[in-house]
Formats: C-alpha cells, sequence, structure tokens
C-alpha cells in the first residue's frame, strides 16, 4: 500500500514539471526581439548585407571661363594620367599679352635712369653748398633748398622705379594664371566615361566637358543597427564580399579588404533604427562594379561591454 502510494506521488510530479515546459518556452518566445536581417552580429564581427558598390573617385570637369576649345583631347573610354591636360580654350589673346608683359618685366632702364639722376642731383647739391662755404650767401637758401628737394625726388624716383618693375613682374604672373585657367587637367588618374563638347565649341564659365572616373577605389555603403555601431569605428578593418542577386559569379568567392571610412552623425529615419556607414575598399583589378550589392564583414574592435543595451522602459 505504501509502494503504491510512493509511486502514484513520483508520477504525479513527473506529470506537473512535463506541464511546466511549453510554458517556459512560450515565455521565451515572447522575451525575443525582433532582429534586422539586415545585419547580424557577433563578438568577433558584424555582417552587414545589401550593402551597395559607389565609386568614390568620379568628377565633371568644365571650364574655368568662357571660351572656344582648341582641343578636347581624350575620347569615352580612353584612360587619362594625373595632371595630364585633357582639354584646353583658346588662349592667342593672353599669349601676346604675356609677351608684352615679359619685356616689360625684363626691363630696368627706368631704374638705371632714376639712380643717374640721383647721382646728379646730388652732385649739383653739394657743389652748391660748397660754393657757399668758400663764399657766404652766393646761393640763396630759396635755392639750396629747391636742389636738396630735387635730390629727395630722385631718391623717390628710385623707388617708384623699382616698385614698377615687380608689379610688371607680377602682370606677367597674373597673366600665366589666366592661362592657366584656359586649361583642364586630370585631378586623378582615370577613365573618361562621358565627352559633352568637343574641339571648337563655344564654352561659357563653368560648363561640362568631361567626365573622369576612376575605380581603383570604391565605397562600400549600407545601413547598420544602433546597437552594433557601438563596436566599431573609422578605420576599423572590413571585408566585403560580392552577392548580386540572381547570378553567381566566380568572384563572389573572392574577399576583398578595406577600412570603415564614415559613420554617420545622426540615424536614418526611413531605415529604423540604424546608422549609414561606409568602407573604402581598394579595387586594383577592377572586379568591384558601381551598382553591385555585396555583404560586408566589419571586425569589431570594441569590446562587448561598450555595446548599447536595449531599454524595456518605454
Amino acid at each position: 500500500m505504501n509502494l503504491t502510494l510512493k509511486n502514484t506521488l513520483i508520477y504525479s510530479m513527473l506529470a506537473w514539471g512535463l506541464c511546466l515546459v511549453p510554458g517556459a518556452d512560450l515565455l521565451s518566445a515572447d522575451d525575443k526581439q525582433p532582429v534586422d536581417d539586415s545585419t547580424v552580429s557577433s563578438k568577433s564581427s558584424i555582417t552587414v548585407n545589401n550593402c551597395r558598390i559607389k565609386l568614390i573617385d568620379r568628377v565633371i570637369l568644365g571650364s574655368d571661363r568662357p571660351g572656344v576649345l582648341e582641343f578636347v583631347e581624350p575620347n569615352e573610354g580612353e584612360l587619362v594620367n594625373k595632371g595630364q591636360v585633357i582639354a584646353a580654350l583658346k588662349s592667342d589673346a593672353l599669349q601676346a599679352a604675356k609677351a608684352t608683359a615679359k619685356k616689360k618685366a625684363t626691363n630696368d632702364i627706368e631704374i638705371r635712369y632714376s639712380q643717374k639722376a640721383r647721382d646728379t642731383a646730388y652732385v649739383e647739391l653739394e657743389m652748391n653748398l660748397d660754393i657757399n662755404k668758400r663764399v657766404p650767401n652766393t646761393i640763396s637758401k630759396l635755392d639750396i633748398k629747391r636742389l636738396t628737394l630735387n635730390a629727395e625726388k630722385s631718391d623717390l624716383q628710385i623707388e617708384q622705379a623699382e616698385l614698377e618693375f615687380e608689379m610688371n613682374k607680377l602682370q606677367m604672373d597674373e597673366i600665366d594664371a589666366q592661362i592657366e585657367e584656359t586649361k583642364i587637367v586630370a585631378p586623378f588618374d582615370g577613365i573618361v566615361t562621358k565627352k559633352f563638347r568637343s574641339t571648337g565649341e563655344v564654352v561659357r564659365h563653368g560648363d561640362e566637358v568631361l567626365e573622369l572616373v576612376s575605380t581603383k577605389r570604391v565605397k562600400v555603403e549600407s545601413y547598420v543597427n544602433i546597437d552594433d555601431t557601438w563596436k566599431f569605428q573609422i578605420g576599423t578593418p572590413v571585408e566585403v564580399q560580392l552577392d548580386i542577386p540572381g547570378v553567381r559569379l566566380p568572384i563572389e568567392d573572392k574577399s576583398y579588404p578595406g577600412k570603415i571610412i564614415f559613420v554617420d552623425v545622426e540615424v536614418e529615419p526611413i531605415h529604423g533604427k540604424s546608422i549609414r556607414v561606409w568602407a573604402e575598399v581598394e579595387n586594383l583589378d577592377d572586379d568591384l562594379k558601381a551598382g553591385y550589392m555585396a555583404t560586408m564583414k566589419i571586425m569589431t574592435d570594441k569590446p562587448e561591454s561598450k555595446v548599447a543595451q536595449k531599454s524595456d522602459a518605454k
């Protein structure tokens, strides 16, 4: 009898314990927070999906002044080097003005004449002073003052001639700067992707002439959960892999190293609790095309203790 009662109590406790298990599972499921599928975080890295590749070095080159295009060298698809003059306006008038300014800038005749005039003025003053020493009041005081003023004036004429000489040099530098403004120079190594104007066309100030693009480096941009932004900073290394929807390319197995360059200072309201970030990645083999989608793994370098914690108080 006692054995039967003991068995009955044991079975009852086991049944009661089994009834509590589903309840615990339900409680755990209710406590789970929704997860953004675009970002997956671990202790050593953050995987960011749906990243888009964009170009960093893309410029539209235009004219700094109005005029007629003397030449536009490269065509679309051609490579150019940094510092190469790829287009220029006609500058015949400026070249003629430069030749005139150069003559003036090398002409020091006025300085040499002023120096000789000064020597003569001082000699004349000294002679008249000497006469008055030998025979007092032979030369009037007014004449002596006039001669003194003429000598001092000759000193100022030398300064004026030297100033004009320097101004002529500066004028030549100014014309050189204006000639440089007629040139369109490539700011970096790249490829011409668009040609808006041709040789002989009239352009105004700011008119577009060429578009130049460099693919040697690209930026990989996406949005990261606010919680994860505390785990990395500018300069944090990343690894990027292409993830192009609908196709499978051999280069999608390749990894491209880079580093975080930009972390936005405000939250994007369109993307909820996310912040825009982008990394710079070298693209030496031109595998990474603008517009491709990719996955970026951010190699976190901050301890988990600094990660922002979600607050239960609402």
